[in-house]
């Protein structure tokens, strides 16, 4: 493919990528959300954080693999501990990675 011709795809893709975000965005600007998607909407978050944080822990190769074999698990059970108890964003980071790198160092 040429310069100029990918240089018109990546406008072009960049164009349309603006207008399906706006077009969602003007829309729901100018209406109010109906409540059942309003209630909906509040679980986005969490599940895409979710499926994020699974898939690092338990997806090596492509393969999902459910073995506590890696010190990443634990270090994700210690920050879920951390964060149940102290409800503190900063203190779950600390100890999730601290848990993480003193596996890593110890044991792993």
């Amino acid at each position: 493919m040429s310069t100029p011709a990918l240089l018109a795809l990546l406008v072009v893709v960049g164009i349309l990528t603006f207008l399906y975000r706006y077009a969602m965005i003007g829309f729901f600007a100018k209406h109010a959300l109906p409540g059942w998607l309003h209630a909906l909407c509040r679980h986005i978050a969490p599940a895409s954080f979710a499926a994020l944080t699974a898939s690092a822990l338990f997806v090596q190769g492509g393969d999902v693999h459910f073995a506590f074999d890696t010190p990443r698990p634990w270090a994700a059970l210690a920050a879920v501990i951390v964060a149940w108890r102290t409800r503190n964003v900063l203190a779950t980071i600390a100890a999730g990675m601290a848990t993480l790198y003193l596996l890593k160092f110890l044991i792993f």
